[in-house]
């Protein structure tokens, strides 16, 4: 006989309803986020050095720019509209307000439910690895040119 592993047993299970679902990321990941872009792009300028580097830089810096104003600019539309429908599953209201009990609870995401603490980590990791490394190597940049 053929046993599921632990991980598909996990998925195939319903969703205990006595779990709180959130069907928004909290406003604190997107702060994040946008922290770690600025981060990045400010580490990338660490390789500013004239000609061809700083058009490529200011590009950079534009793209990142574009990148955080729309999600920006949709999300202040959406809280707008917001009031218009109350009973939006998408809000982060009453207990999803305190960052500790978002992270605690369950998310509800395409592939199903995940606790808000996996979906933080695996949100923030890549742009973290980014902006670290960018880091990084400019300060190895700095050593070894200094």
């Amino acid at each position: 006989m053929i046993r599921a592993s632990p991980k598909e047993d996990a998925v195939s299970e319903p969703v205990s309803h006595d779990r709180r679902l959130s069907g928004a990321f909290h406003p604190l990941v997107f702060k994040l986020m946008v922290g770690l872009a600025a981060w990045f792009v400010l580490s990338s300028w660490a390789f500013a050095g004239g000609g061809a580097t700083d058009l490529a830089l200011t590009m950079v810096t534009f793209v990142f720019l574009v990148g955080v104003a729309l999600p920006g600019l949709i999300g202040r539309i959406r809280q707008a509209h917001r009031t218009e429908r109350p009973d939006d599953d998408e809000s982060t209201t009453g207990r999803d307000t305190v960052f500790g009990n978002w992270v605690r609870d369950d998310v509800e995401l395409w592939t199903g439910p995940v606790k808000g603490r996996l979906v933080t980590i695996e949100t923030l990791l890549p742009i973290a690895a980014v902006a670290f490394g960018m880091s990084a190597f400019a300060l190895v940049l700095h050593f070894v040119a200094g």
